[in-house]
């Protein structure tokens, strides 16, 4: 299903996916925005109208390696995901689909992706934070091997982004930290 072709960059069913490169940032906060829609007609429909990543953000992720893109065959951003270190894990900030390449498996795609990255780069696990009460949030995260973590598990980065995101509106009852362990996994 995966072809390597240059060193990062890999084939998915006609995309392609790589690091992003800087003149592409502008376009993530937009697909940003059309991905939460999703969560209209869901009990977090606050989403659609939440802060986007800001440019700085999305520079920041990309100068060190941690925003991927998936391009689609006539060279439009199809999809984005967000990784950076968060106690001493390769942490997935955030994964945006364009609706119009919805449900076909590209985010899990760019998720497999930054698996082998992190796996590449000596990470032990994988972590994220999510809503646990959304098909396509934890339980989803569960089916790609993802387990809520244990409160005594989660480091104080981890509690940090959990903090900001109640202060910015979200509920905590309905938000989970989850990891993955990148031990148990065969060498990709």
């Amino acid at each position: 299903m995966y072809k390597r072709e240059l060193e990062g960059e890999t084939t998915w069913r006609g995309y392609t996916l790589r690091r992003a490169r800087p003149e592409e940032l502008a376009a993530m906060p937009e697909l940003e925005h059309l991905a939460a829609q999703q969560f209209r007609q869901s009990v977090h429909s606050f989403i659609t109208d939440a802060e986007t990543q800001t440019l700085e953000q999305l520079r920041e992720y990309q100068r060190h390696g941690g925003a991927w893109v998936a391009v689609s065959a006539e060279g439009g951003l199809a999809a984005f995901a967000l990784c950076k270190e968060v106690d001493g894990t390769a942490y997935l900030a955030e994964i945006d689909v364009h609706p119009a390449h919805a449900r076909q498996g590209l985010g899990r795609a760019l998720f497999e992706v930054l698996k082998r990255q992190a796996r590449e780069q000596g990470y032990r696990a994988m972590t994220l934070i999510t809503f646990r009460d959304i098909a396509w949030n934890a339980p989803n995260y569960e089916r790609w091997g993802f387990r809520v973590m244990r409160n005594d598990e989660v480091g104080p980065g981890l509690r940090a982004l959990r903090e900001h995101e109640t202060r910015a509106g979200f509920p905590p009852e309905s938000r989970v930290c989850m990891v993955l362990s990148l031990d148990e996994l065969p060498a990709s």
